[in-house]
C-alpha cells in the first residue's frame, strides 16, 4: 500500500509510538484521525500537523477505547473529514506498573485494575478490529489494520511482574495472527490485511511508570518501531504476521514458521 492520499485512524496518538507514526504518516502525503483520551495535547497535535498545509490533514477526536461508541465515532470522523478509512492502527495502552493481580485491594473486595487492563490494551484491539474491518468491507477498497504488542508478548519476563500486560499481549499477537491469509479469500474481505508489532521497549512516556522494572532490558529506538509500523502498512506481503522489534535484530517479520 502506497499511503500517499490514504486515510489512517489511530488510537493513543496524542503521544509516544502513536504520535510519531502519525507524524509518520502526514509527512508521507496520508491523512490521519487524532484519537486519544488527553484532549489539549491531541488537539494542539491536530492543529501542529495541519499548520502550513493547503488542506487539512489531521482530525482529533477524543476517545477512550474502553467505550466503543468513542471507538466508532473515529470512523464517522474519518468519513466525514477524509471521505473513509484505509489504515486502522489500535494502538492505545497502558503499562501495568506493577502486578495488577496482587494489589493492596483488601481481601475479598474486588479488582478493577486487571479488567482495566484486559479493556485497553486487548478487548478494544478486538473491537477496534471488528469494526475496521466491517467498515473496509463496505468500502470495498480493503485496507490494512495494524494492533500494537509488546515484545512481552512474545517472551515472558518474570522479572517484570507484569503477568496480566504479557497476558493481553500475547493474546493482541494471537488474535492479530489469525487473520493469517484474509486478504486472499474471495467476498467482503477481500484485500484486508491485519498485522501486529511487538517491540521491545521504546522511550515513550507509556514507560515511565515502569522504567526501574524494564531497566536493565535492551531498549529499541522510536524511529525503529515507527519503521516497522511502515513496514507492515506498506509491504501488501505482510499479513496476519507479527513485527518483532529489538535492538540486537532489528525488525523481524515472524511468520507461522516463528511460533
Amino acid at each position: 500500500m502506497h499511503v500517499q492520499n490514504k486515510v489512517a485512524i489511530i488510537t493513543g496518538a496524542a503521544s509516544g509510538l502513536g504520535k510519531a507514526l502519525a507524524e509518520r504518516l502526514v509527512s508521507k502525503g496520508a491523512k490521519v484521525i487524532i484519537g486519544d483520551v488527553a484532549v489539549k495535547a491531541g488537539e494542539v497535535f491536530a492543529e501542529e500537523l495541519n499548520a502550513g498545509k493547503p488542506h487539512k490533514v489531521a482530525h482529533f477526536v477524543r476517545c477512550d477505547v474502553t467505550n466503543f461508541e468513542e471507538i466508532h465515532a473515529l470512523f464517522n470522523a474519518a468519513d466525514e473529514h477524509f471521505g473513509g478509512v484505509d489504515i486502522v492502527v489500535n494502538n492505545a495502552g497502558i503499562a501495568e506498573y506493577t502486578s495488577a493481580l496482587l494489589t493492596n485491594t483488601p481481601y475479598g473486595e474486588p479488582n478493577d485494575k486487571w479488567p482495566r487492563l484486559v479493556a485497553i490494551n486487548l478487548t478494544a484491539v478486538i473491537e477496534g478490529t471488528r469494526r475496521a474491518i466491517e467498515t473496509m468491507r463496505v468500502q470495498g477498497r480493503g485496507g490494512v489494520i495494524v494492533n500494537t504488542s509488546s515484545i512481552a508478548g512474545l517472551i515472558p519476563n518474570p522479572d517484570w511482574n507484569t503477568p496480566v500486560y504479557t497476558a493481553v499481549k500475547f493474546g493482541v499477537c494471537g488474535f492479530s495472527r489469525s487473520f493469517k491469509g484474509n486478504e486472499k479469500r474471495q467476498g467482503p474481505d477481500h484485500g484486508i490485511r491485519v498485522n501486529c508489532v511487538a517491540p521491545a521497549p521504546a522511550d515513550t512516556p507509556i514507560l515511565d511508570a515502569v522504567r526501574d522494572a524494564v531497566k536493565n532490558f535492551p531498549m529499541v529506538t522510536v524511529e525503529k518501531v515507527i519503521d516497522a509500523f511502515m513496514l507492515v502498512i506498506e509491504d501488501d506481503n505482510i499479513s496476519g504476521d507479527v513485527a518483532r522489534i529489538t535492538p540486537d535484530e532489528g525488525i523481524v517479520i515472524m511468520g507461522s514458521d516463528h511460533f
